[in-house]
């Protein structure tokens, strides 16, 4: 069993179409519902690939075009009601991934190859799409996400980082 970091207020569950309570919106789209963030594999190509999902419609995953996600789904949630103060998107691009603060930590969410892969955000025909950010070229970090029935990248995009230096009082009852 993996050891869980007390020091991060989120985690990943898994989504079997009932939206928890406690998922984390990634943002809103063009109809004014929330696009959570989450994780999903396909059957023919192992890897965990970051996504949106949308309650109610098919979980797709940009890998080599844009493919249906397998049985594998996950939803990323944060713990108690002021935690989303942590999870903050911040602009980047290709060349400035560097200079997100050390204080921001990117949330990994998971590989591909021998990349690391992060949770990228940008609108896309004003539609919030959320996908994943490839770090194997570091000069070079594009996000791609599924886009119609291909594979699409752009270079300026938000990445999601969980930020230590907010302060965060808890209430214990």
């Amino acid at each position: 069993m993996a050891k869980q970091n007390i020091n991060f207020d989120y985690f990943w569950r898994d989504y079997n179409e009932i939206l928890p309570a406690d998922a984390y919106p990634g943002g809103v789209d063009t109809h004014g519902q929330n696009v959570y963030v989450g994780l999903a594999s396909v059957e023919e190509i192992p890897g965990v690939y970051p996504t949106a999902i949308r309650p109610g419609k098919t979980v797709v995953v940009p890998i080599d075009g844009r493919r249906e996600a397998s049985k594998f789904k996950q939803i990323l949630l944060y713990t108690g009601s002021k935690q989303p103060e942590r999870l903050k998107w911040m602009t980047s691009g290709a060349a400035l991934l560097s200079s997100i603060p050390k204080s921001n930590h990117l949330i990994l969410a998971g590989i591909e190859g021998r990349n690391r892969l992060y949770i990228g955000r940008q609108r896309d025909q004003g539609e919030i799409v959320i996908g994943k950010i490839l770090t194997d070229d570091v000069n070079n970090v594009l996000m791609w996400y599924a886009n119609d029935h291909t594979e699409a990248s752009v270079s300026t995009y938000e990445i999601l980082t969980y930020d230590t230096s907010v302060n965060v009082d808890f209430d214990i009852k």
